[in-house]
């Protein structure tokens, strides 16, 4: 990567959706700073809201256990010391009422920011952080080497858990409404804004402009929301053709996949040992096969369907980690676009792992993959097939599941020699920047037979 192509404060703009992590830097600038602003005026003003249960809990719990304590310190000053480093004209950009360039001003600060985010629906705006707040928080953090210690910790993943326990329960509420208000549809941070319109928000996407909430009684149940009728047929023949199962902006491709790698390393290698929760029975299926492995933005379709006519031999969700980044990825300036991590997540966060069956193309795995605050994987109560139950007949375009909040990644699985990917799929990476995703219902894979596509 040369100079001129990496992302700074001057050239980062409204970055494009393909995108998972933009320059982290933009992003605090942009995202963190005006709600740290914000919750030391409402602290001066006698009018910040007390911290919830939960936050108090999980702020106690580190408080009580030194190790953490010692390593949420250690990330704070971690992340203190690479803001630092940084040009003037960003450090202007970053620093504090007091004139201190900092990430995270103390210890105390990152809980009530943390409850700042929980108590709140999160906002639309134009750039890839759209959608995920708490990412803006933690995205210099996380890659610090007592980040990396935190949220590769299981123990500490699942205190965390409590806490987007806590903020999923307040987007299922009415109270999450605030940015879907019909009576001041163009505030800060609407989703119903003629920016958020422009953006294809609402492109063929259920509503009713009319209705509190444009229809629906929650943010989650807006951030789930359905195609209009008609809005994405499934193409091809079913009987020789494998469909998308997710709605996705194309990010990588492979073939020739290993059944176990060092996943972790500086080259982007997929291990499908890992891939499948270490249950070789599945991985060695699709050993020496092709992945295709696509990104959802937050204004992205969220639900998963079927992307194939036949069975669905096993499906489960596989716990992992929710802000768990590549070791070593670092944050030089050429990394943080967090091109690196996200096939990585592949292997350790949060994921639903459906595997199905088709007459002619063999095995094919969805995995749906949570990132960041997104940890929430859902898989729909007809299409659990635990292990040694019997196989369920799907249709293409069946609801399987959803993610639930922000945005998030999947990967589609093929076994060796079975099918014939698109052009577009194979030359996923070129695609990054496309400006819409590859619509739900797209051809990505044809049968193979006598090593010639159908």
């Amino acid at each position: 990567m040369t100079k001129s192509n990496l992302l700074t404060l001057d050239n980062a703009g409204p970055i494009q959706m393909g995108f998972w992590v933009p320059n982290r830097i933009w992003a605090t600038a942009k995202f963190l700073v005006p709600m740290r602003d914000a919750i030391a005026a409402k602290k001066e003003a006698g009018t910040l809201a007390p911290m919830r249960p939960e936050v108090q809990d999980f702020k106690n719990w580190v408080t009580r256990h030194s190790v953490y304590r010692m390593w949420v310190t250690s990330m704070i000053e971690e992340a203190n010391a690479v803001v630092s480093r940084l040009s003037k004209e960003t450090r202007e950009e970053i620093k504090d009422e007091d004139g201190d360039v900092l990430w995270i001003k103390d210890y105390d600060s990152l809980f009530e920011i943390l409850n700042e985010i929980i108590s709140t629906s999160p906002s639309f705006n134009a750039t890839e952080m759209v959608g995920t707040p708490m990412n803006g928080l933690l995205a210099v953090s996380m890659a610090t080497e007592s980040g990396l210690a935190l949220f590769h910790d299981k123990t500490f993943n699942l205190q965390f858990k409590n806490i987007l326990n806590a903020w999923n329960t307040f987007l299922k509420s009415s109270e999450s409404l605030d940015k879907l208000d019909i009576k001041d549809p163009d505030k800060e941070g609407s989703w119903i804004s003629e920016r958020a319109w422009a953006a294809g928000v609402w492109d063929q996407m259920v509503c009713d402009p009319q209705a509190p909430g444009y229809g629906y009684d929650s943010w989650n149940s807006f951030f789930i929301r359905e195609f209009v009728p008609g809005a994405r047929p499934f193409h091809g023949d079913p009987a020789v053709n494998i469909n998308i199962g997710c709605e996705t902006t194309p990010w990588q491709y492979e073939n020739k996949v290993a059944l176990k790698t060092g996943f972790w390393v500086k080259d982007v290698n997929y291990s499908l040992l890992d891939i499948f929760g270490g249950q070789k029975q599945w991985a060695k299926l699709f050993e020496g096969g092709q992945i295709y492995q696509g990104f959802l933005s937050a204004t992205h379709f969220h639900r998963w369907q079927a992307p194939l006519d036949g069975q669905l031999v096993r499906s489960w969700v596989q716990p992992g980690t929710y802000f768990a980044q590549r070791p070593w990825q670092g944050e030089d300036p050429g990394t943080w676009e967090g091109t690196e991590s996200q096939p990585y997540l592949g292997h350790v966060a949060t994921r639903a792992i459906f595997i199905f069956e088709h007459e002619l193309c063999g095995y094919v795995a969805l995995i749906c993959i949570g990132m960041v605050e997104v940890s929430t994987c859902v898989i729909n109560s007809p299409y659990i097939v635990e292990d040694g139950n019997d196989p369920v007949k799907v249709t293409r375009g069946d609801k399987i599941g959803h993610f639930e909040f922000g945005g998030s990644t999947h990967m589609m699985i093929f076994q060796r020699d079975r099918v014939r990917l698109e052009a577009w799929a194979i030359n996923a990476v070129n695609h990054r920047n496309d400006s819409s995703p590859t619509p739900l219902g797209s051809i990505i894979a044809t049968a193979e037979i006598n090593g010639a596509g159908i």
